[in-house]
């Protein structure tokens, strides 16, 4: 079938004790990122049961506004803060070509 989005879903840890130092700049890269044209939906959120792992979940308009996406100024600015606060691991993040989307 015909590829309707690109979801992105995935997870990332960061510091516990960098989140407060990250958070406006996590506001900020969710903020720019749902401004860029070819992005539908841009989600962080924390685990409740797990502190500093971020969940990440994305819908795109097509692969090639996801990789413009990773080109973009606040992109750059959000790789830089995440190193400069301890860097993030267990990374684990994933596109999928979606050719069906039906509510539930």
């Amino acid at each position: 079938g015909v590829i309707v989005m690109i979801i992105v879903m995935g997870e990332f840890r960061l510091k516990v004790e960098s989140l407060e130092n990250l958070r406006p700049e996590i506001d900020e890269v969710i903020k720019k990122s749902n401004q860029e044209s070819g992005c539908i939906s841009y989600r962080f959120s924390e685990a409740l049961n797990d502190p500093g792992l971020i969940r990440v979940s994305e819908k795109w308009k097509s692969m090639e506004d996801l990789e413009a996406h990773f080109e973009t100024d606040h992109m750059k600015r959000w790789r830089g803060a995440v190193n400069k606060n301890g860097g993030a691991t267990d990374r684990d993040i994933f596109a999928y070509g979606v050719v069906l989307e039906k509510e539930l």
